[in-house]
């Protein structure tokens, strides 16, 4: 039942779906009709165009048979005529290629490459006036034969122009370089005459160049030029060098190792002048032959400026326009081209050479490096001048920077520095452990030097020597420009004053050069005036002249030898005028032999931080550590009492501290004029490093403090022994008729009085009063305290003691008037109380009983009968037994070694 009711439910569904089909196919029937119409009346209206095209064909088919035919048969026949008026071309070209192949090659065979070069580059240009020939006219059989006949005949012209071009720049180079070692000192010629060198090598090359830019062999012409070139060069160059050299064949056989050993063989073996004048011959020869390269290429390039062809020459319309807006054409392209190849194959060249005349110059130096090190000072600057002067001249002309021969210039003056440095820093120390303390004469030398020194302190921006011969040149102002607003403090004394028996004539601007001086002396410093200073008289001073020395660069230049036998004769010698004390910026000093050198030594390192400037900061160095040295050995030999070991002194006395003061007051004065020679030498970021000479300054009064301290404990030993001697002596023993001083006070007196006279001899007046001061205020301490212990039993006694009291500083008080001896023994001598003496019982009756009243009364109203009135300290008497004062116990006066002492 179910499925029958289902039957029916999907039958009613298709009816009316039928129902549906059918109501909408009646619906749109009218349409599909219509359409149908239409789509036929469309192929019957296609059956009438297609018959309207085939009777179109068939008019235009008769048109071109009547019309079109004949003027087309014209237009091929006027083509085929233009072809045929090419390959008559072609062939007319080809036969006159042919009639100019046997003249090229009767030209090449007679060396005429300039006419068979323009012939070829005519036949070239026939061939392809505009860069776009024919290509099926290359391809052809006979253009084959032709272009290879004529590239042979090519090749041979551009071999020989190539040879040829370098032939005459060659030759030219030979002339140039002989006319500049034969009219110049400095190797260069001059401008003019470069101009007319390079006008007439330009007229030479002028063919040349343009043959062979425009048949492309340029590069090759240049590259040969080079190659002969370097060969040349090399052959110049090698022919300065030792005989037993072997010679190089080509210029980089130069780094061969065996042939460089040989070298260095043959270089060391040669004296200083030897080598140094084949240096300065290499050195003018390479400068020559750079200059010459260079003006080569400005010929070369000046050949192609003007032989550059126009846009429209030979016909050539210009294609493109380049960056400035200039039209160019293919042959314009091409030397433009060929132009940049050849500057970029001088250039080649030319730094090629460069490096050449650079490394050679580093080698041979390299070669006698340890020896260049042990060089005096003028032996060294004599050559390092000479290859700075090169340097200059070679980055002038090169435009760029030497930077190989620099640092070897540089590793060899460090090398010079640290050899000197260490020559130096030994002599010193051998003169200080050598040293007897005893006073040396000054020579005129070393004050000369002093004053040079003072000189070039306050000179400033006039540091340059106005002698060009003067080997070293002060020019530090010139590299640093104008320093007035320097803030270093100097003395205020300028340059000493004139003073009589010394010459009159100043010392050249040039303070601290070097002068070579001639066989009569004429060309050497003269003596520097000096004024009296006020520190302390000076001795007698000689008026003979200075002798002459000659200078060898091998030995050292005068007074200024390297060595320590020639410092120990300088300061013994008698050929040269000597002065008693060395003067500096107002002040005197008594002076010991290793104060000289160290005078001396100084100066040398202030030469060469001036005079070779990159090393300025490295000579503050070792300046600083020379100072500090003569310091710390000063010192040892003195304060520690090393000299009594190495000097064989038997003892350190007074007059060795007070020359050790003396050297340290020396060294302190002088650093100032120090640190502002190096501040002229230095660039103003360099100049905080002098900070480091006014700690040694600070390390030098220091020491100079424990030198007087040392004096004055060397008195107050005295003191102490002499206190001890007055206090046991037996004043109430002394007769009444005695006079002072005792023994025990005359000592005293006489040690103090000789204290005061070896002193004064050697120390300035302040520094003598300090330590004076020091001294009577400790013997006013010392003696006061001795008193005080003293056991007086009568007023004799007590008498005695005030006389000698008295005695005492009357003659203190007669070693100086400026030194203040207000002591109050006076005073403590009243003040001493009489004691009983001893007495057995018996005699005690028999004695007579004393009064209270004191036997010196401080009010002086009530005195004894038959005493003496109480004594007052009277003013100080001359002494008159100066010269009768003999020397204290040496053993007691002598230092012992201080434990302080490094």
């Amino acid at each position: 039942a179910t499925s029958a009711l289902m039957q029916e439910t999907l039958s009613e569904y298709m009816d009316i779906v039928e129902a549906y089909l059918t109501r909408e196919i009646s619906r749109r029937s009218p349409a599909f009709f219509a359409a149908l119409s239409t789509l036929e009346e469309l192929h019957a209206e296609t059956d009438r165009c297609i018959d309207n095209i085939h009777v179109l064909r068939a008019d235009l088919k008769r048109t071109a048979l009547t019309q079109c035919s004949p003027g087309l048969e014209m237009i091929r026949l006027r083509r085929r005529q233009g072809h045929l008026a090419s390959v008559l071309s072609d062939v007319e070209l080809l036969s006159n290629l042919r009639h100019i192949q046997p003249t090229i090659d009767e030209l090449v065979a007679s060396g005429d490459c300039i006419g068979a070069l323009n012939l070829i580059t005519e036949a070239q240009a026939m061939i392809d006036p505009n860069g776009s020939a024919n290509p099926k006219l290359k391809d052809t059989n006979a253009f084959k034969i032709l272009n290879a006949h004529m590239s042979r005949s090519l090749s041979a012209v551009s071999s020989f122009a190539e040879q040829e071009l370098a032939a005459i720049v060659l030759r030219d180079m030979r002339e140039f370089v002989d006319d500049g070692l034969s009219s110049t000192a400095d190797g260069l010629l001059g401008r003019s005459q470069v101009d007319i060198y390079q006008v007439n090598l330009a007229m030479q090359l002028t063919p040349f160049v343009c043959g062979l830019v425009r048949t492309g062999s340029i590069a090759n012409a240049l590259k040969s030029y080079r190659d002969c070139l370097m060969s040349e060069s090399a052959a110049l160059i090698e022919a300065l060098y030792p005989s037993d050299f072997p010679r190089s064949k080509a210029h980089a056989a130069f780094n061969d190792a065996s042939q460089q050993r040989v070298l260095g063989t043959a270089v060391r073996g040669q004296t200083f002048d030897q080598f140094r004048t084949m240096l300065g011959q290499q050195q003018e020869l390479l400068l020559l032959l750079i200059s010459h390269i260079s003006m080569v290429r400005r010929a070369i390039l000046a050949v192609l400026d003007e032989n550059r062809p126009t846009a429209d020459e030979n016909g050539a319309k210009p294609t493109t326009i380049n960056s400035k807006g200039e039209q160019t054409s293919p042959l314009l392209r091409r030397y433009d081209a060929a132009k940049a190849d050849v500057l970029r194959s001088l250039n080649d060249t030319f730094d090629a050479f460069m490096d050449v005349a650079h490394v050679r110059c580093a080698k041979l130096l390299n070669h006698r490096s340890e020896q260049n090190a042990r060089l005096s000072l003028v032996g060294f600057h004599s050559l390092y001048t000479s290859i700075w002067h090169f340097i200059t001249q070679y980055e002038a002309l090169g435009g760029k920077m030497c930077f190989g021969l620099r640092g070897t210039l540089t590793a060899q003056a460090k090398a010079f520095l640290s050899n000197f440095h260490t020559e130096k820093s030994r002599q010193i120390q051998i003169l200080i452990e050598n040293e007897q303390w005893v006073q040396a004469e000054v020579p005129i030398d070393f004050q000369n030097l002093v004053n040079q020194v003072i000189d070039a302190a306050y000179a400033g921006d006039a540091l340059v020597a106005i002698d060009p011969q003067s080997p070293l040149l002060l020019t530090s102002s010139l590299r640093f420009g104008n320093k007035k607003n320097s803030t270093v403090s100097l003395p205020s004394a300028p340059v000493p004053a004139p003073a009589s028996g010394l010459g009159s004539t100043p010392l050249a601007n040039s303070p601290l050069a070097l002068r070579h001086q001639n066989s009569t002396g004429s060309d050497g410093p003269q003596p520097k005036q000096l004024m009296a200073m006020p520190r302390a008289s000076a001795a007698p001073q000689s008026e003979s002249p200075l002798s002459a020395r000659s200078l060898d660069p091998n030995t050292g230049y005068g007074l200024l030898a390297t060595r320590t036998d020639s410092d120990a004769a300088s300061i013994r010698s008698v050929d040269t005028a000597a002065i008693g004390l060395m003067h500096i910026g107002g002040e005197a000093f008594h002076v010991v032999g290793c104060s000289l050198v160290l005078v001396k030594s100084v100066v040398e390192y202030l030469q060469c931080a001036i005079n070779i400037p990159m090393l300025v900061t490295d000579v503050l160095q070792r300046l600083v550590e020379v100072f500090k040295a003569f310091n710390s050995r000063t010192c040892q030999v003195v304060l520690g009492a090393g000299a009594m070991r190495s000097a064989g002194l038997k003892n350190i006395s007074a007059k060795h501290l007070a020359l050790a003061s003396e050297s340290l007051s020396l060294c302190m004065e002088l650093i100032p004029y120090v640190k502002e020679c190096l501040r002229h030498a230095m660039s103003p970021s360099q100049e905080v490093l002098l900070a480091q000479l006014d700690r040694i300054v600070s390390d030098f009064s220091n020491h100079q403090s424990e030198l007087h301290r040392k004096l004055v404990a060397i008195m107050a030993d005295r003191a102490d022994y002499h206190g001890r001697v007055l206090a046991t002596t037996k004043w109430d023993e002394l007769e009444h008729s005695a006079q002072p001083p005792v023994p025990a006070m005359d000592a005293l007196v006489k040690e103090v009085r000789k204290l005061h006279k070896v002193l004064k001899r050697y120390l300035p007046p302040p520094a003598l009063r300090s330590i004076f001061a020091q001294i009577f205020s400790m013997y006013e301490t010392k003696l006061t305290a001795q008193y005080q212990k003293i056991r007086i039993t009568s007023g004799e006694g007590k008498r005695q003691l005030m006389l000698n009291s008295q005695f005492l500083l009357r003659r203190l008080r007669a070693l100086d008037s400026s030194l203040s001896v207000d002591w109050e023994l006076e005073v403590v001598v009243n003040n001493i109380d009489l004691v009983k003496p001893y007495q057995p019982a018996s005699a005690v009756s028999a004695s007579p009983v004393p009064t209270s009243q004191s036997l010196f009364s401080p009010t002086g109203s009530q005195q004894p009968s038959g005493s003496d009135p109480p004594l007052s300290l009277v003013s100080p008497m001359a002494d008159d037994d100066d010269d009768e004062v003999a020397s204290p116990d040496a053993s007691n006066m002598s230092v012992r070694p201080s434990p302080s002492a490094p």
